[in-house]
């Protein structure tokens, strides 16, 4: 096939060092188990959640509360289904406190 290969992006790296289809890798804290690894949500995919809620709750946009609401409802229900199998739990209080 004769494809060109992205020296910037292949590699052999660490996991902690590598984020994939907007996840990352964080080690496990677990007695005994060691080079296990969690999935969290990369920092570029954070910034687009909150920068997308800014947008949606911006006083300036036209439309009323009840639309603001179910804008961010369905955001929140998209990016939650992508994210499912990362541990984001602390990451989502601190957002809602935000938010």
């Amino acid at each position: 096939m004769k494809l060109p290969i992205n020296r910037e992006k292949s590699g052999i790296r660490k996991p902690v060092n590598f984020t994939i289809l907007g996840y990352g890798f964080v080690p496990m804290h677990v007695k005994e188990e060691s080079g296990k690894y969690q999935l969290v949500v990369s920092e570029k995919g954070r910034k687009s959640l909150k920068q997308k809620l800014k947008t949606i709750t911006r006083k300036t946009a036209p439309c009323t509360f009840d639309e603001r609401i179910q804008r961010i409802n369905e955001v929140q229900q998209g990016w939650l289904g992508y994210y499912r199998m990362a541990i984001i739990q602390a990451k989502l209080k601190e957002l809602y406190g935000w938010l």
